[in-house]
């Protein structure tokens, strides 16, 4: 496992700066040597009237830029005055579009941060990430021996064992298993998908700019060391007892297997990191869009975009009495302006450009018929990012012939047309209505809202009223511990992700992979070290708080004591920021250290940023290689259409 692998919020902030400073380097290189060939001739721009004589007094519209650029220049750009502010100049000149993000990163590293809010920088919190690393490092090391068949747990090692059964696979699940010491804990491990995958990818994959295997992982390769994976799904549990009853996947259906058996599974601790599903709230239809929630619905959605550029293909269609329909056929519904709709309308703007381009592309007959829609129905995309980073979202967007439909809601989807409510204000009148619609569309996407499994409502019938929150969500205590009827059953259920909701100065925390990792990785330590989950706070065996019991350990309980752990920590989110891809080689990159902000900002450079963490990020090696190989084959030979 990559150290930094383990979750360590100080490490992966300090890989974000050297990811930032490597593209900042290249950048400014490339610009450095080749900035008379960048830079438009003044001849130039007084033609197309954006530069500006001040000889007569005259006011320089666009004067702050100038004056801020000559400032890192003057040497070289004393004759040119030119708009860097200005979206029609950058869109029409390559060269500047890379220049002004270079200007953007560059200011940053040459003004001084503004450290009067250096209070919300979490140092206590990066200095105990930075040693759990170094721990985790440690137990990796010692675990070698185990996974390469050299060593083996001892039959008194055996008896320490806690059995830890984990439903889900996901991010948070995953965190656990790579973190979890198998050497005291027994990890079981149920899930219906045999995998884990790298979601902030799934739009990728569903476009072909990526294949599927090289952004997953199978679990029985997470760690060497997990006693057992079942593939299935809890479908009913008893705290009281201890137990979990599975259903089994049914498997080899052309052979015969009728219903899949149901086991029952005992466990010390039931790890619940179930997610959630797509919430498509009571919508019309709406259950027969497609999803993009995992492998197999970035699977399924690919094979439908082909069928759809097929369908619009056909020769029914050919005429140009036929356009109407041809554009139908090939008009692409994303219902939710989220990090994962605006990716995903990236992604298609992308694809449609490689498979339309002249004597290359698999459909250039359609480059005027691909038509994007994305349906948000608040009045801003990523409302996550912050306020500058939404508008240059649905800016850039828009410049690529994405129509964004803000304020919006799908009310109901049929075959071949949605119908859409459209939210109006009257500024003259002041009154507020709706505006009813239909749009055609070939294809619809769902990424818009979420909602608990089914496994959390069974679950909650079990608990006290209290531990449900009002979307149905488990509340979770600072340790991810719900509240019990039974105070002695009190961390024998651990609830993290999706399914959790965690309380966070004054607010939840958000559903995001970033959280549910980190949680992951908490909870594996937590019951590594052998903390007592029925105290509050949980605390080491042999301590005043908790009695000595046959999982302690005193080389462990000594180097937690120095380190202040005898108590367990609370789960803390650090915050290291946000990233989305916008298509056409841009992105968005927000990056701060909890709420202290290191740097925003999009374009280019921003793109760079994006691929480089989301490279660093892959779960192994061989994914790492494998997705660099992607994106090289999809640059020199283009996406592959074949359906199978």
């Amino acid at each position: 496992m990559h150290p930094f692998e383990s979750e360590s919020g100080f490490a992966k902030a300090l890989l974000l700066l050297l990811l930032h400073c490597t593209a900042v380097i290249t950048t400014d290189a490339f610009c450095a040597r080749s900035n008379q060939m960048l830079l438009p001739s003044k001849t130039s721009l007084t033609q197309m009237k954006l530069y500006v004589d001040n000889s007569e007094g005259e006011e320089q519209p666009h004067s702050v830029w100038y004056n801020r650029y000559k400032e890192y220049q003057s040497d070289t750009l004393d004759d040119y005055d030119f708009v860097l502010n200005d979206s029609e100049l950058i869109e029409s000149d390559p060269a500047l579009n890379l220049l002004s993000s270079e200007i953007g990163v560059k200011e940053y590293f040459t003004k001084q941060i503004d450290l009067s809010h250096e209070e919300n920088i979490p140092f206590s919190v990066l200095a105990e990430r930075t040693f759990d690393t170094i721990e985790d490092i440690f137990q990796h090391l010692q675990r070698i021996p185990y996974e390469n068949g050299s060593a083996k747990i001892t039959p008194e090692e055996e008896l320490t064992r806690k059995t830890v059964v984990v439903l889900g696979s996901g991010w948070g699940a995953h965190a656990l298993m790579k973190v979890a010491n198998c050497n005291k804990l027994r990890i079981i491990v149920v899930s219906p998908s045999n995998h884990f995958v790298f979601t902030p990818m799934l739009a990728s994959a569903a476009t072909g700019t990526v294949e599927y295997r090289s952004m997953t992982e199978a679990v029985r390769s997470a760690n060497g060391m997990i006693e057992e994976y079942i593939e299935g799904k809890a479908v009913g549990v008893d705290i009281g007892k201890k137990r979990v009853t599975v259903r089994l996947n049914s498997l080899l259906d052309q052979y015969g297997e009728t219903e899949p058996p149901e086991i029952e599974l005992e466990y010390d601790h039931l790890v619940v990191a179930v997610g959630c599903k797509v919430d498509v709230k009571g919508v019309p239809g709406a259950t027969n869009s497609l999803r993009l929630k995992s492998c197999d619905d970035a699977r399924k959605l690919r094979t439908a975009i082909g069928e759809c550029f097929e369908y619009a293909s056909r020769p029914d269609v050919s005429g140009a009495d036929r356009e109407e329909e041809r554009t139908r056929r090939s008009t692409f519904l994303i219902v939710g302006g989220g990090p994962t709709g605006v990716e995903l309308a990236g992604e298609l703007y992308d694809l449609a450009e490689d498979i339309t381009r002249p004597h290359k592309g698999s459909y250039p007959r359609l480059r005027n018929n691909i038509k994007v829609v994305l349906c948000h129905s608040g009045s801003a995309l990523v409302p996550q990012f912050e306020q500058p980073l939404q508008e240059e979202a649905l800016k850039s967007l828009r410049r690529k012939g994405v129509e964004v439909i803000l304020n919006t809601r799908v009310t109901e989807l049929k075959d071949g047309y949605a119908k859409l409510s459209t939210k109006k204000f009257d500024k003259e009148t002041g009154e507020k209505g709706r505006v009813e619609s239909e749009l055609p569309i070939g294809l619809s996407v769902w990424c818009a809202g979420t909602a608990p499994v089914s496994f959390v409502s069974q679950l909650l019938d079990q608990l006290p009223d209290v531990a449900r929150n009002a979307d149905g969500r488990i509340k979770v205590d600072k340790w991810l511990r719900p509240q019990m009827n039974d105070p002695s059953l009190l961390g024998s259920v651990l609830v993290l992700g999706d399914a959790a909701a965690c309380m966070e100065d004054d607010d939840f925390l958000p559903q995001t992979a970033q959280v549910a990792g980190q949680q992951g990785a908490y909870l594996a330590r937590l019951l590594s070290r052998g903390y007592d989950l029925e105290t509050t706070p949980p605390a080491l065996p042999c301590t005043p708080l908790s009695p000595c019991d046959i999982f302690y350990d005193p080389v462990l309980t000594e180097w937690l004591k120095l380190r202040g752990l005898d108590v367990a920590s609370k789960f803390s989110f650090l915050n290291l920021g946000l990233l989305a891809y916008l298509g056409g080689g841009e992105a968005l990159s927000q990056v701060q250290v909890g709420e202290f902000p290191l740097f925003a900002y999009s374009g280019s450079v921003a793109f760079v940023l994006w691929r480089s963490v989301y490279l660093v990020k892959q779960v192994a090696t061989k994914n790492r290689i494998l997705v660099t190989f992607d994106w090289i084959k999809n640059s020199v030979f283009g996406r592959d259409m074949t359906r199978f």
